[in-house]
C-alpha cells in the first residue's frame, strides 16, 4: 500500500513511500541477518571510512537536506539547517568510535588462585537492530541510531515516522553509497502492526526506540529477551 507524504504547512505534496506489509517485513529481517554477517565482519578501519564518507556526503549535500526537511517536517530553514549539521557530527563521532571499541586486559592476582594470570575481555556486536525513530528530528534521531550501529557492526533495520520517512529514505541511500554492505541499513515505512511484528522477532538483537513513554514501554513489554534503549518523551 502506498501512502503520499504532504508538506503539513500548505499540503503540498512531497512524495510517495510503500508502506511495508508482512511478507516485505520478513524479507527485511533476513536480509538484515545477512548484512549483519557481513557489517561485523568489516575490520575496524574499513567501517571508520565508510561512516565518515556518510558524513561527508551529508554535509556536501547539506543545502538540499536542509529544504527537503523543511518541507517535510514543516520546521524553518533555518532549524533544519542545524538539524543537517548535528546529522554529520553524529556521523563523524561514530567514524571515531567505530575504531575504539575493542575492551580490556586485567590482571586475575586479586586471589592467590590468580597468580600469573590475565583475562582480557571484548566489545561484540549483539546481532540486528530494529530502530524506532519520531517525526521532530527525522534526520538527526534517525542518525543516533543508525551511526552507532554500523560503528560497533550491526546491521540495523528502521521505521521512520509516518509523517517523515522521506529524509530517511534519503539517508538509507547515502549509506548504500559508503561502503557498507547491502542491506546494512533498511528504512522500512510500515503502519503499527507491521512494526509490532519486528520488535516481537528474536531474530533482532536489540531495540531502539525514541518517542512516548506510552509507546516505548508496550514496545518493551512485547520486546521479549531484546536489549532495549528507550529515549522517551
Amino acid at each position: 500500500m502506498a501512502q503520499i507524504i504532504h508538506a503539513p504547512w500548505d499540503g503540498a505534496p512531497l512524495g510517495e513511500v510503500e508502506l511495508a506489509d508482512d511478507t516485505r517485513a520478513e524479507r527485511a529481517i533476513v536480509q538484515a541477518q545477512r548484512a549483519f554477517d557481513a557489517v561485523r565482519a568489516m575490520p575496524s578501519h574499513a567501517r571508520r571510512d565508510a561512516l565518515r564518507k556518510i558524513a561527508r556526503a551529508l554535509a556536501d549535500r547539506g543545502e538540499e537536506l536542509a529544504k527537503n526537511l523543511a518541507l517535510e517536517a514543516g520546521k524553518p530553514i533555518v532549524f533544519a539547517r542545524g538539524e543537517v549539521a548535528r546529522a554529520v557530527s553524529t556521523f563523524d563521532i561514530a567514524s571515531e568510535e567505530a575504531t575504539r571499541m575493542s575492551g580490556e586486559l586485567m590482571s586475575l592476582d586479586v586471589t592467590p588462585a590468580g597468580d600469573g594470570y590475565v583475562g582480557a575481555w571484548r566489545r561484540i556486536p549483539r546481532g540486528p537492530v530494529v530502530a524506532i525513530a519520531p517525526f521532530n528530528f527525522p534526520l538527526n534521531l534517525v542518525a543516533h541510531k543508525v551511526a552507532p550501529a554500523l560503528a560497533c557492526g550491526a546491521s540495523i533495520v528502521l521505521k521512520p515516522a509516518p509523517q517523515t520517512p522521506l529524509i530517511a529514505l534519503e539517508l538509507e541511500a547515502i549509506v548504500r553509497e559508503s561502503g557498507f554492505p547491502e542491506h546494512a541499513l533498511q528504512v522500512l515505512p510500515c503502519d503499527v502492526a507491521v512494526a509490532e511484528k519486528l520488535v516481537r522477532d528474536d531474530r533482532f538483537a536489540t531495540l531502539s526506540f525514541t518517542g512516548s513513554a506510552a509507546v516505548g514501554w508496550h514496545l518493551k513489554a512485547i520486546s521479549g529477551k531484546k536489549r532495549v534503549l528507550l529515549e522517551l518523551g
